[in-house]
């Protein structure tokens, strides 16, 4: 595997919300190899929102990290893709994943088992060589946490 699984967490306030922000704690090997040119985002609208940390109701949590796991299983063991990121605001789940070949990731996420139904999900993919998407969130965590 081209990164570990090991994630950082980064947690704050977005617009008087909770936002809580994982990324890959080596992502910067899969940047650096110049193959990933592709970013995935995929955002689930949840249902039900826990009004006193804006994230998604408990059992609405539990889909969307079961979710995430599928992500991962389906995604990335051919090292087509990888999971950088998942951002949680305002009871929407957002992940961001970078491919070296889209079609090859549109198969893979078709895959994904769906028992209980298709999934909430809208996806959108850009050409994203320099990582900007990813380094835009990336960026504002690692200005946040100097002093």
């Amino acid at each position: 595997m081209l990164v570990n699984n090991r994630w950082v967490r980064a947690s704050g306030d977005l617009n008087g919300k909770p936002i809580s922000i994982q990324y890959r704690e080596d992502w910067q090997l899969a940047a650096d190899t110049d193959d990933y040119g592709v970013c995935v985002q995929i955002a689930w609208h949840a249902d039900s929102q826990d009004e006193s940390t804006g994230f998604p109701a408990a059992d609405e949590q539990d889909q969307i990290l079961a979710f995430h796991q599928a992500l991962q299983d389906q995604l990335e063991p051919g090292e087509n893709a990888l999971v950088a990121m998942m951002i949680t605001h305002d009871a929407i789940n957002q992940w961001i994943i970078y491919c070296k070949n889209l079609d090859a990731m549109k198969a893979a996420l078709d895959e994904i088992p769906t028992e209980q139904g298709l999934y909430p999900i809208e996806v959108v993919a850009d050409e994203d060589a320099d990582w900007r998407i990813f380094r835009q969130v990336y960026d504002v965590i690692r200005q946040q946490e100097q002093p």
